[in-house]
């Protein structure tokens, strides 16, 4: 075949590949096309029909976590602005919201919850709750404004405060106390927030809750009056039975050569030095470390425990493979003052020495009883 011949054919193949594109693009454009039109075709999604609330403490099923939290996100906006939680919001700014409720399957079951919105509603009586504790002559007409917003009509707007003296709200959660409301069915729940104020009181409101929407949560009144409920019964815990008995020699060994020089890479984060004290298996925890949140660390005990049933006279000797426990107190730099802190860390023996395994924050108190309050 001649060069010219070569040359033609190489046009031809590289004209026929740009018509097949164009008509594959023409084919692709066409098939968005049909798809934009059913689309357009089906009727609007309704919360109802899209935003299923799982249980407390339950998941999203279908694996569509992502975008349904964040079509959650905006259905509460919405309900929020509607019942006009916004000016809530920003008279207790600052505040931080109740923690996680943690409500168990047996109280599900007991308190019928399996139907009501229960994070909702805390966090709902929650700022309800602050609202009322947070008292100041120069914010009355803001509080009391506020405080209608969430009320229904016949509810006291200024929360029983007679517009005398100042008191604030350091921080608020939620006391684990639900009890349904008869009057109103599955859609009504006293609910018991625990607030400190700043003078460090401690106090327990039971603000009752109505939800009109059970699915969704929207639609929720404060629709009674507030009281305070009877702090719980602190009972003296009994002194730790048959505790473990510690291996002095090898606490004071492992204080200077291990600990002192795990503790200093690990309130760093320094994974270069965290490598020659940890173990190969060891957890996440014990490898992450505090980022610099506290620093300067000062190993000042160590008490590494035997195992159950060995004493300390009986002289143990550890092989290779041991694993146990240590108690450790770190004093440490927190900005210009200094915390003690204790931990429970885990160590295992190699061939090369000991290892950290697992680190664990608190320590129990083996004396027991309740502290005297001077």
């Amino acid at each position: 075949m001649s060069p010219k011949e070569h040359r033609q054919k190489a046009k031809e193949a590289k004209r026929k590949g740009k018509a097949a594109q164009r008509e594959k693009a023409k084919a692709e454009k066409a098939r968005a096309a049909k798809t934009d039109r059913s689309q357009a075709g089906r009727p609007a999604a309704r919360p109802g029909d899209r935003f299923d609330v799982p249980r407390p403490g339950g998941r999203l099923s279908g694996g569509r976590g992502t975008h349904v939290a964040a079509r959650m996100t905006a259905l509460v906006t919405g309900s929020l602005f509607a019942l006009g939680i916004v000016g809530v919001m920003a008279y207790n700014a600052g505040h931080p919201a109740p923690l996680a409720t943690g409500i168990t399957d047996d109280q599900v079951s007991k308190y019928r919850l399996t139907a009501y919105p229960v994070e909702r509603a805390i966090a709902f009586a929650d700022r309800y709750a602050r609202l009322c504790a947070n008292q100041n002559p120069d914010q009355a007409e803001q509080r009391r404004q506020a405080i209608a917003r969430l009320s229904s009509s016949g509810v006291d707007t200024t929360c029983g405060w007679d517009g005398k003296g100042t008191q604030t709200v350091a921080y608020s959660v939620w006391s684990g106390y639900m009890e349904p409301i008869p009057e109103f069915g599955e859609h009504g729940y006293y609910i018991g927030i625990q607030l400190q104020m700043t003078t460090g009181a401690l106090r327990t409101l039971s603000v009752p809750v109505w939800a009109q929407d059970l699915k969704t949560g929207n639609g929720m009144r404060v629709v009674g009056g507030v009281g305070t409920l009877p702090q719980p019964d602190q009972a003296s815990p009994p002194e730790v039975k048959d505790a473990l008995q510690t291996d002095s020699d090898l606490s004071g060994d492992l204080q200077g050569k291990l600990f002192q020089d795990f503790f200093t890479a690990w309130g760093s984060s320094n994974g270069n030095n965290l490598t020659r004290y940890v173990a190969p298996d060891a957890t996440k925890t014990a490898r992450a470390g505090l980022r610099n949140a506290l620093q300067t660390p000062k190993v000042t005990e160590v008490k590494v425990l035997l195992p159950k049933g060995v004493a300390a006279s009986d002289g143990h000797k550890w092989k290779v493979g041991d694993t146990t426990w240590a108690r450790v107190t770190v004093e440490w730099k927190s900005g210009d003052a200094h915390v003690t802190e204790r931990y429970r860390v885990e160590v295992t023996l190699t061939d090369q020495g000991w290892f950290v395994k697992d680190i664990r924050a608190g320590i129990p108190d083996e004396r027991g009883g309740a502290a005297t309050v001077s």
